[in-house]
């Protein structure tokens, strides 16, 4: 007997883009529901999850920097626009794109902004668009999770968006007047004219076997960490009660919740029940090694510091520069992300009716960490009690590198000083 093994790797696409007949759209996959499976993975694989928060927060940055922008109503549900904000960029981290629903005047320009779930929209197809000239569908149930089956009369249908008036007026028309007009969608992919990959398509893998892990501490968790048994029975029951009761009795003793026991019967009088244990020979340490494997890959996809999420190496706690440094490194990461998000809110705040951003700044503050001044790491400590370095060399490190005033930093090394020492700005 010959043991085969397939050495042939997957190497098609990974998500596939399908004309939809039946409901007019392009699948997102061949079951249409990608994003949908998505959402529940980076929900429940825990270090998928943390990332793509992490993510989330370093592209979203501290806000916008212009406070009237950032404070702005800009809908009926009365969300300001950092609101809008926030809720982009968690789907901008987790799917590489995002869609917002904006109404707009006859004047061409836009009265209204609401997020739209990235997971409820869908291309319009071919023929779907050429016949009517729409571009997206949105329905909050692709998945069927509600229902069975997909009602068509649920799902909305938008025209792209486009703020130019000779747009505007063709699409009012092509729907037959304002009354039925709903507006425009604004759909963002990072894979531009595509459905995109989401951030951790290409570790889809390992997050499946990270909850399938978890599974298993859980089951070693509620069974005791021990080993199943057989419980043989070699004699006859009275009844079908007696039978019950004697298996309710057996499934007490094993975990919280019972049932790990196995009940077999062998009606023989002459015999006395037996119980068989079998046995688990699966290595704690090799699950360790997968689990710490599984984990380090995940972070890698998504470029994070492990310090970032709190991820250790057996080296003990973090200090403030190693925070800093990681923080300014991943800005570093995410300034394409955000750089896109301030050209496509640029786009909304300049065609918004009102004037919502007097200065037209329209950037993102990115995170930033600062090192406290009270209590300075120890290499700090370090560089300044070092009698090698000028006084103005210390001053212009305390004045640039962590933002002590000027005339402070002449306080504690004023011209022709000795090393005071670094020691005296310190909390006792």
């Amino acid at each position: 007997m010959r043991l085969l093994t397939s050495t042939r790797r997957d190497t098609t696409q990974r998500i596939t883009q399908r004309e939809n007949r039946v409901y007019g759209i392009v699948n997102y996959d061949e079951d249409n529901v990608y994003p949908q499976r998505i959402y529940a993975i980076t929900s429940s694989a825990p270090t998928a999850r943390n990332c793509v928060d992490t993510y989330g927060r370093f592209i979203g940055g501290a806000g916008f920097a212009d406070l009237t922008f950032y404070q702005a109503i800009v809908n009926s549900d009365c969300q300001t626009m950092d609101k809008i904000l926030s809720l982009v960029k968690k789907d901008m981290a987790r799917f590489r794109g995002f869609a917002l629903h904006v109404n707009v005047n006859a004047a061409g320009k836009i009265t209204d902004i609401f997020h739209v779930p990235f997971e409820h929209v869908r291309m319009a197809s071919e023929s779907r668009k050429n016949e009517s000239g729409f571009d997206y569908a949105t329905y909050a149930d692709w998945s069927r999770e509600k229902r069975n089956n997909i009602r068509t009369d649920l799902i909305t249908w938008f025209h792209a968006f486009d703020l130019a008036a000779d747009a505007i007026a063709a699409q009012v028309e092509s729907v037959g007047g304002w009354d039925k007009y709903k507006g425009q969608l604004l759909y963002v992919s990072m894979d531009e004219h595509s459905y995109p990959l989401a951030s951790c398509d290409a570790v889809m893998e390992s997050l499946y076997a990270e909850i399938q892990s978890d599974i298993r501490t859980t089951a070693n968790l509620q069974n005791n960490f021990s080993a199943k048994s057989i419980m043989v029975h070699k004699g006859k029951f009275a009844d079908e009660e007696a039978r019950a009761e004697f298996e309710t009795e057996l499934t007490a003793f094993i975990g919280p919740e019972g049932a790990d026991i196995i009940v077999v019967d062998v009606e023989n009088d002459e015999e006395v029940p037996e119980l068989i244990p079998i046995t688990n020979n699966a290595d704690d340490k090799l699950f360790e090694y997968t689990d710490t494997k599984l984990t380090n890959k995940i972070i890698r996809n998504f470029l994070i510091p492990k310090i970032l999420l709190s991820v250790t190496d057996g080296g003990g706690f973090f200090n403030q520069e190693q925070v800093r440094d990681a923080t300014m490194y991943y800005n570093m990461v995410t300034t394409e992300e955000r750089i896109m998000l301030e050209a496509i809110f640029k786009k909304l705040g300049e065609g918004f009716y009102k004037n919502i951003n007097p200065t037209a700044d329209y950037s993102i503050i990115p995170i930033e960490f600062k090192i406290s001044k009270a209590d300075p790491p120890e290499s700090l400590i370090q560089l300044l009690t070092n009698e090698y370095i000028s006084d103005a060399s210390k001053r212009n490190i305390l004045t640039v590198l962590y933002g002590v005033a000027e005339e402070d930093a002449i306080k504690i090394y004023p011209d022709g000083s000795t090393n005071v020492g670094v020691t005296q700005t310190r909390k006792t």
